[in-house]
């Protein structure tokens, strides 16, 4: 088994950069990542990637950047690419899933410290139609159109929050035909917050923003407002889309139905914190009904309430890379002063610049989290037929006849359906199960989430036996 004092799970920027932090203080550490290269969704590698506007040239300086920050201490930093976490032991001993392709075959790692830092996966609301062929999620299709693939011919983004501005522009920049862009989001929503956005966003997103409304408006891109898509229709993929505008509820106003040709669609509502490690942890979590997910409570040094156990980056809210940036280094240092590898004395200054920048990227996380949290009406356009599991293939018709049958909490559901039980853990259809419970029971109880199970992400019987 492999001993360092530092272990920091994920490699994206917030892992990237507390790596760096911790090999520069003079640290010994661990960086584990599932991918075959380090960097992210947002900083890894993107083949022939598509030509990009300036606001594609600043996320690619800053990649630049910090992972020429990272090479130069890499060489004390043992870095484990192609490796699954699928348990943690005593908030110290981390157990890996090498998977092929993985030039180290350690199975086990045992550190002081450790730093979660595995990022966010995409909200997803089910609706008729969601399980075509041709449907996927906005990052999903965003890592596909930066690799220069376009898996259509027609494209629609629906759902709501920043991340359809970034899908929007690289599927315009790859030369795709984009029929419009469905947003739940109102104007009025917007225009209420833009004031609070323009005070805490920094220059480089505020460039962004504003690179990527100029691309949609130079190409004349229809944007519905105050829309989302009620269901798809085709028989063995997409064929058309049908959208209803919604009222400030999200419930689809009866009437407004319009249908456009398309044949791939993307549908999300922005992005929620990956828990599972933290939860295996033991770490407390809070349901923050202002954001709309679960998150990991943790003092301002980025600990969790399990001491010596840390966590940045957008595993812990949705702010950006910018913010992960400034929370890894926060988590490192702090990490390395209960080393003592840093002089308490210093500690603070050495802190200071990051801690300001954050409270500014917290102001600008809520707003945009706001602007793209479901809301309860979206869930009206659910027929019983509407798959919720797609792992286990569980239907909302299953959820009634399981709440109809006693079922009164997520755990008993799991039990009695199978939702929840297939590849991805729970991720996607745990995300809604509350809301269909209390909207099929008419009983509105405290939120709960299934309990932590391992292992985290699926390995062979063979890790597990060993």
């Amino acid at each position: 088994m492999r001993e360092v004092e530092l272990i920091i799970i994920g490699g994206g920027p917030a892992g990237i950069t507390a790596a760096t932090e911790a090999a520069r203080i003079g640290a010994s550490v661990a960086l584990i990542d599932e991918n075959e290269n380090l960097g992210g969704k947002v900083f890894g590698p993107t083949g022939n990637a598509i030509k990009g506007s300036a606001s594609d040239k600043i996320e690619k300086d800053i990649r630049s950047q910090i992972l020429k920050d990272f090479n130069r201490v890499s060489d004390k930093i043992c870095v484990f690419l192609n490796t699954e976490v699928w348990d943690i032991v005593d908030q110290r001993i981390v157990l890996l899933y090498p998977r092929a392709g993985s030039d180290k075959q350690i199975k086990r790692i045992k550190g002081e410290k450790l730093i979660i830092s595995i990022g966010a996966f995409e909200k997803a609301i089910p609706f008729p139609g969601w399980t075509l062929p041709g449907v996927f999620s906005v990052g999903g299709l965003n890592t596909l159109v930066k690799k220069k693939i376009l898996p259509g011919e027609r494209f629609l983004l629906a759902g709501a929050g920043p991340l359809q501005l970034v899908l929007a522009n690289h599927l315009i920049n790859a030369g795709a035909n984009l029929s419009a862009i469905v947003n739940a989001a109102s104007l009025r929503d917007i225009t209420a917050s833009a004031f609070q956005l323009f005070a805490s966003i920094d220059s480089l997103k505020l460039r962004s923003g504003f690179d990527y409304l100029r691309n949609i408006k130079r190409h004349n891109i229809p944007i519905y407002r105050s829309h989302i898509i009620s269901r798809i229709l085709g028989t063995s993929e997409v064929e058309k889309a049908e959208i209803v505008e919604v009222d400030r509820s999200w419930n689809p106003v009866r009437g407004t139905e319009k249908e456009i040709n398309v044949d791939t669609i993307a549908y999300g509502f922005g992005l929620i914190p990956c828990t599972e490690l933290t939860r295996l942890c033991g770490c407390k979590h809070i349901y923050d009904e202002h954001l709309g997910y679960w998150r990991v409570e943790l003092n301002d040094r980025m600990e969790t309430t399990v001491p010596g156990v840390f966590a940045a980056g957008d595993g812990l809210t949705i702010k950006g890379y910018s913010a992960a940036i400034e929370e890894g280094r926060v988590a490192a240092i702090e990490a390395c002063t209960q080393l003592d590898r840093v002089d308490k004395r210093e500690v603070d200054r050495l802190l200071r610049p990051s801690l300001r920048k954050l409270r500014r990227f917290n102001r600008f996380g809520q707003i945009m989290d706001s602007l793209s949290a479901p809301r309860p009406g979206v869930f009206n356009i659910l027929s019983d037929d509407t798959i919720v599991c797609r792992c286990e293939e569980v239907t909302v018709r299953d959820v009634i006849s399981a709440v109809a049958d006693g079922a009164r909490d997520v755990n008993d559901i799991k039990r009695r359906t199978r939702l929840g039980m297939g590849h991805c853990q729970g991720r996607i259809c745990g995300q809604v199960i509350n809301e269909l419970m209390w909207k099929f029971s008419g009983i509105r109880k405290a939120r709960d989430i299934f309990t932590s199970r391992i292992p985290a992400k699926p390995v062979s019987f063979e890790c597990l036996a060993s």
